[in-house]
């Protein structure tokens, strides 16, 4: 990614509150059966399960009462596990997970550290298939359109919770840029509709994780729908490797990336992407960037760019028609200056109208005497 964002701390973050406590305070130490005052401990969650205890529902009418069937699957599930949980006789591996909940949860050392033991849905099938069966089925819910943490009790996630955050989100990170790719703009602050939050971390793969604000970042639909899906950053579960981590304070500045064009043909208004060779780099982060190129596909992101018509194309035109204006207008700049001219402006707000490789690339033409 190219820059990273600012994390906000906001009320939304009281959600996985209420599950580190669940598996801290509850699930680990269970034994017999549940009952409310396991609860006790934490008076918010233990007062939401009890007013969620007397909403009605009926199975055969779940579509009539979705408060009734969201009521019931965060009960039920708290139940479950914890029965999951009394179930599991090893004592060993119960102590393991409370590393590997920590883990999951630092997303920032995950993306740095390939080597930090972290706890995969498969991983948990293989040693306690009921514990992944229930575990699987409640965090998998814990965010969307049927999440139970759409309920008032809860603050309402997707039409209270999430709204402040996004607005408050935005108003702390101003750059309009999607930072994964830095071609699309973001609906910011000014704008009625909103992009979807990613789960970094797939969340499908890996548990405990699928509310943590840490592990959710707004990206641009190409981004998260066409290119990133279900890929995971952080490689397979047996070959992981570094990523960039969006809310890092150490990450590269936008500068500090060398992009290197090569091109393949003069022909530059018939430009295609095989006339184009592609190099990012930043010194110590090769790993991170070829996680990120190969999830979002920059490479070939970045050449389509070059080679639009109303893009890279058309920078390279408006050079050429630009300075004749100027002449027309009475500039004494020679063609050299006026080149030089616009490539200071497009390094000057690098993220603004794609400064960022633009520069380069009429640096490059430059370079090879198209201008000529």
């Amino acid at each position: 990614m190219l820059f990273n964002y600012t994390y906000i701390t906001h009320d939304i973050e009281k959600l996985q509150g209420y599950l580190d406590f669940l598996f801290t305070d509850v699930w680990l130490f269970a034994e017999g059966d549940f009952h409310a005052s396991k609860l006790d401990k934490n008076k918010e969650l233990y007062d939401i399960y009890l007013e969620l205890d007397k909403v009605d529902f009926d199975p055969e009418n779940a579509k009539k009462n979705e408060k009734g069937k969201s009521a019931y699957f965060f009960n039920s599930s708290i139940e479950k596990i914890y029965k999951a949980f009394a179930d599991v006789n090893d004592d060993a591996f119960k102590l393991e997970l409370i590393d590997y909940y920590s883990n999951n949860n630092n997303i920032e050392q995950i993306c740095r550290d390939p080597k930090l033991p972290v706890l995969t849905y498969d991983d948990l099938k293989s040693k306690e298939a009921n514990l992944h069966k229930e575990l699987k089925a409640f965090y998998g819910n814990l965010y969307g359109s049927e999440s139970p943490f759409n309920l008032s009790d809860f603050g309402s996630l997707k039409t209270k919770l999430l709204p402040t955050h996004y607005k408050e989100f935005f108003s702390s990170n101003k750059k309009g840029k999607c930072p994964f790719c830095g071609i699309r703009d973001l609906k910011g602050i000014h704008h009625t509709k909103k992009e979807a939050y990613d789960h970094y971390i797939p969340k499908g793969n890996y548990p405990f994780n699928s509310i943590n604000f840490k592990n959710l970042a707004p990206m641009c639909n190409d981004c998260n729908s066409s290119y990133k899906g279900t890929k995971s950053i952080i490689g397979t579960t047996t070959n992981r490797n570094k990523a960039f981590y969006p809310y890092s304070n150490s990450h590269p500045a936008i500068t500090d990336f060398k992009i290197t064009i090569d091109l393949n043909s003069n022909d530059i208004i018939n430009l295609k992407p095989k006339d184009l060779d592609l190099k990012i780099e930043s010194f110590g982060f090769d790993e991170e960037i070829e996680a990120w190129q190969r999830v979002f596909a920059i490479d070939e992101r970045y050449k389509a760019l070059l080679c639009n018509e109303s893009e890279g194309i058309t920078w390279f035109t408006s050079i050429i028609d630009g300075y004749n204006t100027a002449k027309a207008l009475g500039s004494t700049l020679t063609k050299e200056q006026y080149l030089e001219s616009q490539i200071i402006d497009a390094k000057h707000i690098p993220l603004s109208s794609y400064g960022f490789i633009k520069s380069v690339f009429l640096e490059k033409c430059e370079l090879m005497g198209l201008f000529r």
